[in-house]
C-alpha cells in the first residue's frame, strides 16, 4: 500500500544547480558525492539543491550530485549494493531497520557523538536512524502528530482543550449534538487511520515491541503488550468522535471539512499546518491542542512523532570522510536555517525561533519525544500497515470488534 509508507512524500507533494565554471583538469581533481533523496524539487529537494549550492561554494574540491524523488524501494535496495555508486542515501524507518541488520548501511554512532548531534538535534531525529543501540543515520525532519482545532467553534460552545480520553469523548459528544462532527478523518485514505491508531500505541505500547519483531513471523506479534488496549481506546473514539462516513471521503476532503467548520477537529501531523495556511479563509480560526491527549495512566511515551527521510552511509561508499563531512554541514546553523526560512522546523534546536503560538506548541512537542514517539507507520512493514489500515476501518463500519482486531491484522498481514 504506497500510500501508507510514502506518507511523508505525499505530504511534501500537497504543499506545492550546479556551477558551470568548470575546468578539464580541476574537474578531474574534484572528489564526488553522490547523494539521494526522497523528495521532489518543487517542495524540501528545492532545499537540498540550496544547500548543496553553498556546499559546493565552500568546499570547491568537491561535485555533488543529488538525486531527487529518490523514492522507489527496489531501486533504494540496488543503489545500496552497488560498490562506490552512491554515498548517502535516504531512508524510511523500516528501511533503515532492514539495512542496517544485513549490512548495506554503516553505523555512525561515533560520528554523531563526535559532533554531539544528540545534544543539538531533537530526540525524534536521532532515535529515528537508531537500531539495536546503534545509530545507522539521521532524521531531517521532526514531524508531530497533532490535533488542530476549530477556535471558533470550541469558543461558541465554551469547550476547553481535552487532556484525557473521557475529556476527549465528553467534548465530542457535545459537538454531536449540536451537528459538528468531532473529528474529521479522511478514512478513504487508511493511512490517515494508521497514524491516529499509532498515537494511542505509543502510549499503549510504545514502538520497541514492533521494531523488534519487524521482519519476523507470526507468532513474533501474536503478544504484543497493550496493542488490545490500545484497540479497546480507538473503538471508544470510533463510537464518539468518528462518523461513519468518514469512509467515503480521502485527506484533502478532511482537511476542506474542517476549515468549512464541518468538523471540530482535524488529527494529523503537524507540517499539515503548511496544507491549513495554504487553503485556510480569511477569518478562520485554528490552534493545535497545548498537551497532548492522554489515553491511559501512566503511558510509555505521550505522542507520536517521526523524523522525516533519514539520512544514512551506504557500506559501499569508498567517501566515508566526505559523506560524513557533508552530513555535519547539512545539519550546521547555515544549512538548517534554509529549512526554517521556508516554514518548517529545523532539526537543529537553536535555529527555530517559533514566531506563532501553534510553532511554539509544536516544538514543545518534539522536545517531548522519546525513543518510544515512533510512528507506528514507519516501524511496520508494507503489508501490515495495510492490515492495520483496513482493519481500522471495519471497526469504524462495526465489521470487527476491538478484541478480535490484532488477530484480524495478524490474519491479514501473513496470509499467503
Amino acid at each position: 500500500m504506497k500510500k501508507v509508507v510514502s506518507i511523508l512524500l505525499m505530504f511534501i507533494l500537497l504543499l506545492n544547480f550546479s556551477s558551470c565554471q568548470k575546468i578539464g583538469s580541476k574537474e578531474k581533481e574534484q572528489k564526488k558525492l553522490k547523494i539521494a533523496i526522497m523528495y521532489p524539487e518543487e517542495s524540501i529537494g528545492g532545499i537540498y539543491k540550496e544547500i548543496v549550492k553553498k556546499y559546493e561554494a565552500n568546499n570547491p574540491d568537491v561535485k555533488v550530485e543529488l538525486i531527487l524523488d529518490f523514492s522507489d524501494e527496489t531501486k533504494i535496495k540496488e543503489a545500496l549494493t552497488k560498490e562506490g555508486e552512491y554515498d548517502i542515501i535516504a531512508l524510511k524507518r523500516n528501511q533503515l531497520i532492514e539495512y542496517a541488520k544485513t549490512g548495506l548501511i554503516q553505523d555512525i554512532t561515533d560520528f554523531v557523538d563526535r559532533n554531539g548531534l544528540r545534544d543539538k538535534l531533537y530526540p525524534i531525529n536521532i532515535s529515528y536512524g537508531t537500531f539495536n543501540g546503534k545509530v545507522y543515520g539521521i532524521g531531517d525532519l521532526p514531524i508531530t502528530y497533532e490535533w488542530f482545532y476549530n477556535k471558533s467553534l470550541f469558543n461558541k460552545y465554551g469547550i476547553k482543550e481535552p487532556t484525557s480520553l473521557k475529556e476527549f469523548i465528553d467534548i465530542s459528544k457535545k459537538f454531536k449534538n449540536v451537528g459538528i462532527i468531532p473529528i474529521s478523518v479522511g478514512a478513504m485514505d487508511r493511512w490517515t487511520l494508521v497514524l491516529l491508531f499509532g498515537n494511542i500505541t505509543c502510549q499503549t505500547t510504545g514502538i520497541q515491541s514492533f521494531t523488534d519483531n519487524l521482519g519476523s513471523d507470526k507468532k513474533a506479534f501474536e503478544n504484543i503488550e497493550g496493542i488490545d488496549e490500545a484497540f479497546n481506546i480507538f473503538e471508544k473514539i470510533t463510537k464518539t468522535s468518528i462518523d461513519k462516513n468518514c469512509v467515503d471521503i480521502n485527506f484533502m476532503q478532511s482537511v476542506d471539512d474542517f476549515i468549512k467548520g464541518k468538523a471540530a477537529i482535524l488529527p494529523s501531523i503537524s507540517i499539515t499546518k503548511q496544507l491549513i495556511d495554504s487553503k485556510k479563509t480569511a477569518g478562520f480560526e485554528y490552534g493545535v491542542f497545548e498537551y497532548p491527549i492522554i489515553f491511559k495512566d501512566n503511558p510509555i511515551s505521550k505522542l507520536s512523532a517521526s523524523g522525516g527521510q533519514i539520512l544514512a552511509l551506504s557500506s559501499k561508499t569508498s567517501n566515508r570522510e566526505a559523506a560524513e563531512k557533508f552530513l555535519s554541514f547539512l545539519f550546521s546553523e547555515q544549512a538548517q536555517k534554509l529549512f526554517v526560512e521556508k516554514g518548517y522546523i529545523s532539526a537543529l534546536k537553536f535555529v527555530n525561533q517559533p514566531d506563532t503560538i501553534i510553532d511554539r506548541t509544536i516544538i514543545s512537542h518534539i522536545e517531548m519525544t522519546d525513543d518510544n514517539s515512533g510512528m507506528l507507520i514507519d516501524n511496520v512493514d508494507l503489508k501490515m500497515a495495510d492490515a492495520i489500515g483496513i482493519v481500522l476501518s471495519d471497526i469504524i463500519e462495526g465489521r470487527v470488534k476491538a478484541k478480535e482486531a490484532w488477530e484480524r491484522v495478524l490474519k491479514i498481514s501473513f496470509q499467503q
